[in-house]
């Protein structure tokens, strides 16, 4: 924990499709990553949250199983909505910030032809009302033994074109995707903290045509940035050096 904030980097490598392909739990963690190398609070508040939440599930099924009195309950429900709430404003201002941007990135590299929009969906987006909500499901949860609401189980869509790209997207609509939202991670990180991340980029070429590469470096050539991959890059308006690796040496191109 003490590293974080002290170096920053925003990296984008091939596994990074699974915020799209995969469930909820990829996107959470691009957002947890992404806020606690800005917010050390938000990695507090969320290990708090976490520690709560696995208390709550504990006594859930002590009342399923020994028969514990169910109003205990309101102690874990009290601190769940209060750093549940804590979490929720640091994930909502985040996906506000990077709302604008990653279009921008996205229209940019798609030549104005592709609009992406991005929602928040959570139960937290009030202490009172994730309360009420806790509350209300308490039944459901002691049957189950967890809890089945909360900023644990939060999510966030993408679409483009008022269509969701994880569903509809071409493989070179969702790796564009993925590219603009490191773009605008990369501006939020320089706007907060006043200092240029390094950009790390592996295999970001695959499935993208010419013309989308040709507009992500263009929008990157100001940036410092390490690429990888197996195909030469053209860099014609990019200030740049070439290495190359081959059985396990490295060479300058």
């Amino acid at each position: 924990m003490n590293y974080c904030g002290n170096l920053y980097i925003v990296l984008f490598e091939p596994d990074d499709m699974v915020l799209l392909k995969n469930g909820p739990s990829n996107r959470r963690r691009f957002l947890d990553v992404m806020i606690s190398q800005l917010k050390k609070n938000y990695l507090f508040s969320l290990n708090q949250y976490m520690k709560i939440l696995e208390q709550r599930n504990n006594y859930l099924r002590q009342i399923k199983y020994e028969n514990k009195p169910e109003e205990m309950l309101e102690i874990w429900d009290e601190s769940l909505s209060e750093y549940g709430y804590i979490v929720w404003k640091y994930r909502n201002e985040f996906i506000e910030k990077i709302k604008e941007k990653v279009n921008y990135f996205h229209m940019q590299m798609t030549g104005q032809k592709e609009k992406i929009t991005i929602e928040y969906n959570s139960t937290c987006s009030a202490k009172q009302k994730y309360l009420n909500v806790l509350k209300k499901n308490r039944k459901i949860d002691i049957i189950k033994g967890y809890t089945i609401n909360g900023i644990h189980r939060d999510d966030f869509s993408i679409q483009i074109n008022g269509r969701p790209v994880n569903v509809y997207g071409s493989q070179g609509q969702q790796r564009t995707t993925i590219i603009s939202l490191k773009l605008s991670e990369l501006e939020i990180i320089n706007e907060e903290v006043g200092e240029q991340p390094i950009l790390l980029l592996d295999d970001f070429m695959s499935e993208l045509d010419d013309k989308r590469i040709s507009n992500f470096l263009e929008n990157i050539k100001d940036n410092q940035i390490i690429i990888t991959c197996t195909n030469q890059l053209k860099l014609e308006k990019t200030k740049g050096s070439f290495y190359k690796v081959e059985n396990g040496k490295i060479y300058i191109t």
